[in-house]
């Protein structure tokens, strides 16, 4: 093989043919031979006469130009010319051949690329015929020499770790002689720094010649989700690289112990970043809940964190002066407050010395009058120092202790308070009671609606002054201060103006000051961010409950697992043979003061970072894994060849006469059609579709059942719903007697909608269609379309939108009354008979038009607001969030794209009947719950 920079001839010797050009320049030009010229005096007698066959005294110089360039091609071509060929990875040397591979967590996401290069130098090494010493480094054993044909099953049957490579094992077994001297060494590396990378690449480099691979994305990480001003954050890690953004999906647990997809935020990196955020602004209730965070590009164990206790119920601490010890009163602010707290915090009563006592995150003070200085110097520190949140309500106590016993300037209210309440309503009051006014739209209580029956009585005013700016989280309508707040050290502190009895408000009466107090229960700071100490852990086994793959994805343990001693988990970091997951107590001794019973352990911490792979030591080769691909352009030359070959034919009748005038353009213009095929000039198949005008769009779409897909505008999903449509359509053409060609994507504001039986609409919230498009649509339901819409979120309904966009969406389609599809639904037995219909999630209704009612006074069929019944009894649209798509979508290759549920191949059979039932359901209508005929079939069938 000669190679000239990235271009290679695998038959270089068939070169030699391009020295002959200059020879056969001189022979064509020479033949046919000059003519001899002779004087003759009657050649006068000939002017005038035109002589029909013609013999040209030399070959024009074009068309020699035009044999010299078909030979040349020619040679090329045998040739055999490759662009970006590939490099042989193994070299003729001595010693055995010693393959690395960094078979930690950084290497799931292009796992098959690195498999693929591993295969390619065993077998390079088998046709060399020499030993293979191949060493994942997650194990810390060295192996022995074999044969590349008896490692190949172990490559193929290797799976990433869950946690880092141990470069250091592999540094002691060279240093120390525990492994053989390689010739030569293959090193596929996960491009992350760690110990003794540096000096173990020293150290191969000295021993041979040494080949680095790396991946061609630095490595993803995420770290453990925190709270951060009551949003939920997370930092995500890398080496550096290009600009670029990264998505990020949390998942929180259902009532039924099901894990759902609820949120996703985006985390942009600039170039060169290290680290970036995501951020989700989720509901109290709704962060509570996530069980785990995972990067939605280049999954691995270390792109997904667990939720550890820093997220979880928040440890509250309750003090109300005013209430018995032992009864608590239903009026009182005690009740009101534990109900409140309740879904969001585990609450811990009593005195405020015993509050402090427990190392509460929040501590909440119902109408705590003046704070004596001991208890006082223990708050402050509780805020500033541990980050702590203090809650206070106002009350006659509080009211009665300003300018007394409470200064103005208090460290530990938000802001100076005016001596005496203010009184609205009553008998002796000049106004009446008020109500709420707006939330700040970027302030804590953001999104939140201030209902109008909450009425304020009585309040404590703030003395005005220009530090109330930035300090006033809730007003009155008439501007008043209801909720006051400021940041103190790393905690913050909060009064109500109002009690938190009903007294002075009807505020506590609502379901707003639940959701109040849940948004300020985010501030506080989390309860197991922190690890145990290691004397609490000692003597103490633990066993996995939950542990995470090499993809990220969480699975429950065997059994099998060998419990793990608590002074390792103590640190509550994963590591090499300590997998990622959830741990459970395993010993039934003695629990020790401080030990917990759960422990979550995530492969990376908060204060992490990753360090790119070092430079290459003097000598070493440096690739990046996959390179670019080998091109071969043998075809193309010979294909040059036998055109211009063609071309010098036609050109040469031209040239003798033997070709009339008048067909010289016709014989032009097909030599210019037959170089443009057969170059390649004309558009790929996908250039072909894209360019193709409404006509033959339409002709595609009608020569055979097509299936159509709104396209979102969003790429990610439009791909996913292009392989949906295929993948159904191979479902479709091997179980029945449809078979659907290409799917098409589809602008409802442009294109013809009509041509297609089934459309499906991924349901995406960011990009819905104009009034154009959906006006459209709703031309295409009157039609007899069926519309199939997914809000892929795995709840029930349109949860995909707000209630305002769905609004506009159901006014614009004319949508008919729906109702859920039960089991004597139609759908339920078009062509399989089903019960459910799962997709990539599973336990969401399915809803479709609803029957028209039979009961005696019920307005006709007729007089619904639905459609012409032109469509056979077919539901215009069928409404789901199963993400059916994601369930049928498959690759070039036929393979499933995505992972399906908990019960795997079952339930993904269940997604495709249910596509299956959908088209049959399209293009059938009711045939399956037609009984006319029953009667007459039996008969005839001699039943």
């Amino acid at each position: 093989m000669l190679s000239l920079g990235p271009l290679a001839f695998l038959n270089p010797w068939l070169l030699a043919g391009l020295a002959v050009l200059p020879i056969l320049w001189w022979l064509l030009r020479a033949i046919p031979p000059s003519p001899r010229r002779q004087p003759f005096a009657a050649v006068r007698l000939l002017l005038g006469l035109e002589d029909k066959d013609r013999e040209s005294e030399k070959t024009p110089w074009w068309l020699l130009l035009l044999r010299a360039l078909a030979v040349a091609a020619a040679v090329l071509g045998f040739a055999q010319p490759v662009l970006n060929p590939a490099e042989r990875l193994v070299e003729d040397r001595d010693g055995p051949l010693l393959l690395l591979m960094d078979q930690g967590w950084a290497s799931a996401p292009d796992w098959a690329a690195r498999q693929a290069a591993a295969a390619a130098a065993l077998d390079e090494a088998r046709e060399a015929g020499r030993g293979v010493i191949f060493w994942p480094l997650a194990e810390s054993a060295p192996p022995p020499v074999a044969a590349a044909e008896a490692v190949r099953p172990a490559l193929e049957g290797l799976v990433p770790a869950p946690w880092g490579p141990d470069r250091t094992a592999a540094l002691t077994a060279l240093a120390g002689g525990a492994l053989p001297a390689p010739g030569q060494t293959i090193w596929l590396h996960d491009g992350l720094d760690g110990p003794d990378t540096t000096a173990l690449a020293a150290q191969l480099a000295d021993a041979g010649p040494l080949r680095l691979i790396g991946p061609p994305r630095p490595a993803l990480a995420l770290a453990p989700p925190r709270l951060e001003d009551g949003l939920l954050a997370a930092d995500l890690l890398r080496a550096g690289g290009p600009a670029e953004e990264i998505r990020v999906v949390a998942f929180a647990e259902d009532a039924n112990g099901a894990e759902r997809r609820i949120a996703v935020a985006d985390a942009a990196f600039a170039e060169g970043e290290t680290r970036a955020a995501a951020v989700f602004d989720l509901p109290p209730e709704l962060i509570r809940r996530v069980s785990r965070l995972v990067l939605a590009d280049r999954p691995s164990a270390g792109g997904a964190a667990l939720a550890t206790g820093a997220i979880r119920r928040v440890a509250v601490g309750l003090v109300d002066p005013g209430s018995e010890a032992t009864v608590v009163s239903l009026t009182s602010a005690r009740h009101y407050l534990t109900k409140a707290l309740s879904p969001v915090a585990d609450i811990r009563e009593g005195s405020l010395d015993e509050v402090l006592e427990r190392e509460p995150a929040a501590i909440v003070l119902a109408d705590y009058g003046a704070i004596a200085e001991t208890e006082r110097e223990r708050l402050t520190a509780f805020v500033e120092e541990r980050g702590g949140l203090l809650v206070r309500f106002a009350g006659p106590r509080l009211a009665a202790a300003i300018g007394e016993r409470i200064g103005q300037e208090d460290a530990l209210l938000p802001v100076r308070l005016r001596r005496g309440g203010r009184v609205l309503g009553g008998a002796l009051a000049w106004s009446s009671p008020r109500r709420l006014g707006p939330f700040d739209p970027d302030g804590v209580f953001r999104r939140l609606e201030a209902p109008g029956e909450v009425a304020v009585r009585t309040q404590v005013l703030a003395e005005p002054g220009p530090e109330l700016q930035g300090r006033v989280w809730a007003t009155l309508e008439d501007g008043t201060p209801l909720v006051t707040a400021r940041k103190m050290g790393a905690g913050h502190v909060v009064l109500f103006h109002v009690s938190a009895d009903a007294e002075w408000s009807s505020l506590p009466l609502s379901g707003l000051f639940v959701e109040m107090l849940g948004r300020l229960m985010a501030l506080a700071p989390g309860q197991s961010a922190a690890a145990p100490e290691p004397e609490a852990l000692g003597g103490t086994l633990w066993r996995p409950e939950l542990l995470l793959g090499p993809d990220g994805t969480p699975r429950p343990a065997t059994g099998a697992e060998d419990p793990v001693p608590g002074e390792r988990m103590a640190e509550l970091r994963a590591g090499a043979g300590l997998a990622p997951g959830l741990y459970a107590r395993a010993d039934r001794g003695a629990r020790p003061a401080g030990s917990p019973t759960e422990l979550i352990l995530n492969l990376h911490a908060a204060e992490d970072r990753l360090a790119p792979f070092p430079a290459a030591p003097a000598g070493a080769v440096e690739e990046t894994l996959g390179g670019a691909e080998a091109q071969p352009f043998a075809a193309l030359f010979l294909t040059v060849a036998v055109l211009l070959a063609l071309a010098d034919i036609v050109a040469t009748l031209i040239v003798s006469g033997r070709l009339s005038r008048l067909r010289r353009p016709a014989a032009a213009a097909g030599l210019a059609l037959a170089a443009a095929l057969g170059l390649g000039l004309g558009p790929t198949p996908a250039e072909a579709q894209q360019s193709t005008s409404a006509e033959a769009r339409a002709v595609n779409a009608t020569a055979e059942t097509t299936l159509g897909y709104i396209r979102t505008g969003d790429p990610r999903i439009d791909e996913v719903s292009e392989r949906a449509m295929v993948g159904l359509g191979m479902a479709l053409t091997n179980r029945t007697a449809v078979e659907p060609g290409p799917p098409m994507g589809l602008d409802p504001a442009r294109d013809e909608l009509s041509f297609y039986p089934v459309l499906y609409w991924p349901l995406n919230a960011q990009n819905l269609p104009s009034e154009a498009a959906l006006s459209r649509l709703a031309g295409y339901l009157t039609g007899g379309g069926l519309l199939v819409i997914d809000t892929q979120n795995g709840a029930s309904g349109f949860s995909g939108a707000s209630e305002v966009e769905m609004r506009r969406i159901a006014r614009a389609l004319n949508l008919p009354p729906l109702a859920p599809v039960d089991a004597d639904h139609v759908l339920t037995r078009t062509f399989y008979l089903l019960d459910r219909f799962p997709g990539r999630w599973r336990g969401g209704r399915v809803w479709a038009e609803a029957p028209p009612p039979v009961r005696p006074g019920a307005p006709r069929a007729s007089d619904l607001p639905s459609f012409d019944r032109v469509d056979d009894n077919v539901s215009p649209v069928v409404v789901g969030s199963a993400d059916w798509a994601s369930a049928w979508a498959v690759d070039p290759r036929g393979r499933y794209l995505f992972p399906v549920g908990r019960t795997g191949d079952r339930q993904r059979e269940m997604a495709i009947r249910f596509g299956v039932n959908l088209v049959m359901y399209a293009l059938t209508g009711n045939y399956k719950s037609d009984q006319v005929h029953a009667p007459e079939v039996l008969h005839r069938l001699g039943q």
